[in-house]
C-alpha cells in the first residue's frame, strides 16, 4: 500500500478509536436521553474526523457529503456519534480496498483534458515547447496515480514509476517506450533543448497521452 494512503488510513483508525473516548463522557440516563458530556472532547473529535475525510477524498465525495450532512443536523447525543463513526469506517473500507483510486481517476480526468486541450493550443499557436512541457505535466500526473492505484511508491521518479508498472505488465513493452519518449521530450523541453524535437513530436505526443489516458480506468 502506498505511504500516503498508510498514514491516511492510521489516521482514520486513530480517529475511530478515539471515537470510544467521547462516547465514554456520555451523560442522563436512557429515560431521560443520554447526551455526550464533554463538549470540547466532543468538537475536537468532529474536526479531526471532518478534516481527515476532507484531506483524503475530497469536498464532492459521497463520503464528505454524507458526514457533513450529518454534522449539519447536530451531534450531540451518543448515537450520533455512531453515526459519525459509521462514515469514518465506511471510508476506512474504502480507502484500504483501493475504492478511493477509481474516484481519484474520474476527477482527474477532467484536469487531464483541459491541460491538453491547453496543450494542443499552445502547439497551434507555434508554442511547441511549453506545449510539450504541459504534456509532460499531464503524463507525470498519470503515471503517478496508476502507481497508487498499483501500491508502487508515487515518489520514485516518473521514469522509475514507469519501469515498474511494466514490470507488472500493467501496459506492454512498447507503451513503456511510447511513454518514456513522451518524458524524453519533456524533458529536453523543460531544460531548453528545443531542437531534441519538432512540432510533429508534440504533435504525437499529445495524441498518444489521450488514448493512454483512455484506457487508465
Amino acid at each position: 500500500m502506498n505511504p500516503r494512503i498508510i498514514n491516511y488510513s492510521n489516521r482514520i483508525k486513530a480517529i475511530i478509536q478515539e471515537s470510544k473516548e467521547v462516547l465514554a463522557t456520555k451523560q442522563g440516563s436512557t429515560i431521560g436521553g443520554s447526551f455526550i458530556g464533554d463538549k470540547i472532547k466532543l468538537n475536537a473529535w468532529l474536526t479531526k474526523a471532518r478534516n481527515i475525510i476532507k484531506i483524503t477524498f475530497g469536498e464532492h465525495s459521497i463520503h464528505y457529503v454524507e458526514l457533513d450532512k450529518k454534522l449539519n443536523v447536530g451531534v450531540s447525543r451518543p448515537s450520533d456519534v455512531d453515526a459519525i463513526t459509521g462514515v469514518l469506517m465506511g471510508a476506512l473500507d474504502d480507502l484500504e480496498n483501493g475504492y478511493i483510486v477509481g474516484q481519484e481517476f474520474l476527477i482527474a480526468g477532467e484536469i487531464f483534458d483541459s491541460v491538453l486541450e491547453e496543450a494542443k493550443h499552445l502547439l497551434e499557436t507555434s508554442h511547441k515547447d511549453a506545449s510539450a512541457v504541459l504534456g509532460r505535466v499531464v503524463v507525470e500526473d498519470a503515471l503517478k496515480r496508476i502507481a497508487r492505484r498499483e501500491g508502487i511508491d508515487d515518489t520514485y521518479k516518473t521514469s522509475r514509476i514507469n519501469d515498474e508498472l511494466k514490470k507488472i505488465q500493467i501496459y506492454t513493452q512498447p507503451q513503456w517506450r511510447l511513454i518514456q519518449a513522451w518524458l524524453d521530450i519533456g524533458n529536453s523541453a523543460a531544460h531548453g533543448n528545443f531542437s531534441n524535437y519538432d512540432n510533429n513530436d508534440v504533435k504525437n505526443m499529445l495524441s498518444g497521452i489521450e488514448q493512454f489516458l483512455a484506457h487508465i480506468n
